[in-house]
């Protein structure tokens, strides 16, 4: 029981939950002062291990998954010890588990055919869109679970790359459901139907394209095995996953992170300041020191470091090949500036317009929407830096000085436009810093039409930022 508590505590860590050794110790410590049934069980764990609420969705998934009887088939010595079935979910309809759900840490090799055609709502009606749709209107559990474990044995075996690219597998088990012609049905018939049905429906095909990919991964982890599972939470780690990979319910997880991020660093010029160990003389208490050593300055006293307001200007990328990482950037100086006073910000495509006023007053939803409306950053689909920067220059010249950080947020892809260096230089001679923040990997930097290097010598400091990690440890220094 210990062990599995302890390998249940490293699974949390690799999702990105941290988990200390008192917790651990103080979880085994609880769960030998209470009665092994599932509900006990799950409270001891959370209560011990998770500090933060929004841990708690991807806690729920862990425990789901390894704590599930089809994972441990092959382990009843677990059962034995615990004396209890942590299952949440039942297999009343689907019957028991046939045996291959074994948890084996082997991967088979052997393949089945496969639905690999590609449905996009574009064809004639079927038996198996009449179904889907009658169980998206009914919105019966039952079914829906159903019909989904249906879609799941159309794959057969699960295979090794099924692990590896789960967005394939998920869209080869929608082609075999009819799904995408389900779903232009329902749009064509919900015209006739009252609002609240339509939310209603969109609900249903949410909560089924959750259960679609929970009982895939559970399928994935069972046939698999461990490594499957490790695999499976790693990219539920949102400190490490890129800001392209996430899902929506990642997304929206993301947002309140970078909203703590912005929060964190307001709070910090509040923290108290130590003397000054180096840096301008203070000469007034320099020679009040002295008077201990008969008016010989041994020790000189040092100027006190006050923190100073920070002035940002921010210039942000909306193009689409950063549109994702982009969304996320607005909402850290939507952080940083419902907190700061002296930020200035900026949207670009082709040509730059000013957006701090979007903010003021808004809630980041709204002020997101209106720079979309009403903000005019562009006048093509395309990036281009260089009229961009001309631009900037010619229009915003005066909020630029020795005292701000200008900090830009892009991949430096210029499309093979003219790149207009030059009047980067000049921007970045009017101010303090410039530090700039670019999505993609480093190894992708000035190949094809990125052109990194060529503003990256005008910049006091440019970095990878593509996660949350990166981006909380590069926030701090905006400030």
């Amino acid at each position: 029981m210990d062990g599995k508590i302890l390998e249940f505590a490293i699974l949390l860590r690799k999702a990105g939950i941290n988990v200390s050794h008192s917790e651990v110790a103080d979880c085994l410590q609880a769960l030998k002062m209470i009665e092994l049934e599932k509900e006990s069980f799950y409270n001891t764990l959370a209560c011990s291990m998770i500090k933060d609420y929004s841990d708690l969705h991807i806690f729920d998934k862990i425990f789901y998954y390894f704590f599930h009887p089809d994972f441990f088939a092959h382990k009843k010595e677990f059962y034995t010890d615990t004396e209890f079935s942590v299952q949440h979910g039942s297999d009343e309809e689907g019957g028991e588990c046939s045996g291959s759900c074994t948890g084996s840490d082997t991967i088979s090799s052997s393949d089945s055919d496969r639905s690999t055609g590609f449905g996009q709502g574009q064809g004639l009606a079927t038996s198996a869109v009449d179904t889907f749709v009658q169980i998206i209107k009914l919105g019966d559990p039952q079914e829906m679970d159903r019909m989904i474990k249906k879609g799941i044995e159309s794959l057969g075996k699960i295979r090794e790359d099924d692990l590896k690219d789960m967005k394939e597998t998920i869209r080869q088990v929608k082609v075999f459901l009819e799904w995408n012609m389900s779903v232009n049905r329902l749009e064509k018939e919900s015209v006739n139907e009252e609002e609240t049905v339509k939310i209603e429906w969109q609900e249903r095909l949410q909560d089924l394209e959750e259960l679609l990919l929970r009982e895939l991964e559970r399928k994935t982890i069972n046939e698999l095995g461990t490594n499957a599972l490790e695999t499976i939470l790693v990219r539920e780690n949102l400190k490490d996953l890129d800001f392209y990979r996430l899902s929506s319910h990642q997304a929206a997880e993301m947002k309140r992170k970078i909203s703590k991020i912005g929060h964190r660093l307001a709070s910090r010029l509040s923290f108290r300041q130590k003397r000054a160990k180096r840096g301008n003389i203070d000469l007034r208490r320099t020679i009040r020191k002295s008077m201990n050593t008969g008016g010989v300055p041994v020790r000189p006293a040092y100027r006190n470091r006050f923190p100073s307001r920070p002035q940002l200007v921010v210039l942000c990328d909306l193009s689409g090949s950063v549109k994702v990482f982009s969304e996320f950037m607005l909402q850290l100086v939507y952080s940083i500036q419902t907190r700061f006073i002296h930020v200035r910000s900026f949207v670009f495509v082709d040509t730059p317009d000013e957006i701090t006023e979007y903010f003021r007053n808004n809630e980041i939803e709204e002020a997101i929407r209106d720079i979309y409306n009403k903000a005019k950053f562009a006048k093509v689909p395309f990036s281009h830096y260089g009229e961009t920067f001309l631009d900037f220059c010619n229009k915003y010249s005066d909020v630029l000085d020795k005292k701000a950080t200008l900090v830009i947020i892009g991949d430096a892809r210029n499309n093979y436009h003219t790149d207009h260096a030059d009047y980067f230089q000049q921007m970045s001679s009017l101010v303090k810093r410039v530090i700039w923040l670019n999505p993609e990997p480093r190894e992708k930097w000035d190949k094809e039409d990125s052109i990194m290097s060529v503003y990256g010598r005008f910049c006091s400091d440019v970095y990878e930022c593509r996660n949350l990690v990166q981006l909380d440890r590069l926030a701090r220094k905006l400030i």
